[in-house]
């Protein structure tokens, strides 16, 4: 990126960590920015929020490198750095502000947001599987779809259908 909000910044952007996972830091404001540098034991000085991008980036490429996600986490976590762990879809259900705010339901699917205390949102749906291609056929039968077209999609491997089995 080249822009503030599409890691065009060292202060905007996803770091590799040493166990291959990433952590995102989103450090805009100068407060955070402070809170951000003091986690990381660095000075203004050293890591100017305004200094030259690409330098800024490769320092922190460096630094972010040498500790674990979990590492990193545990030295972020409750501070107002605006730094997280990157998440597959199995951890952010499991995370904790997200076991605490209820924000997956059984199954792994995201909660409707907001949460409202006189309407609450309801799945319109109650099968949760949140795979990949799990309803990929009744979606593009419900879209007037006809099955020749449907298999094509398949046989052409523009379309995947979990469980679906090639015709070999």
């Amino acid at each position: 990126g080249q822009n503030f909000l599409d890691s065009g910044v060292h202060f905007y952007e996803t770091y590799k960590t040493a166990d291959d996972k990433y952590m995102a830091v989103g450090a805009l404001e100068p407060q955070f920015y402070s809170v951000f540098l003091d986690k990381l034991g660095l000075t203004d000085e050293e890591l100017p929020q305004f200094g030259e991008p690409d330098e800024m980036k490769s320092k922190l490429a460096g630094i972010f490198a040498t500790k674990t996600q979990d590492e990193w986490s545990k030295i972020f976590d409750g501070s107002d750095a605006c730094v997280t762990p990157v998440l597959d879809t199995e951890q952010a259900a499991q995370h904790y502000h997200n076991v605490d705010r209820k924000s997956f339901l059984p199954g792994g699917m995201p909660r409707p947001a907001p949460i409202l205390s006189r309407t609450p949102a309801i799945p319109a749906s109650t099968d949760l599987n949140i795979e990949p291609g799990a309803n990929t056929l009744e979606v593009l039968q419900e879209n007037g779809y006809t099955q020749d077209q449907i298999n094509n999609l398949l046989d052409q491997n523009i379309i995947e259908q979990h469980g679906h089995k090639a015709k070999l």
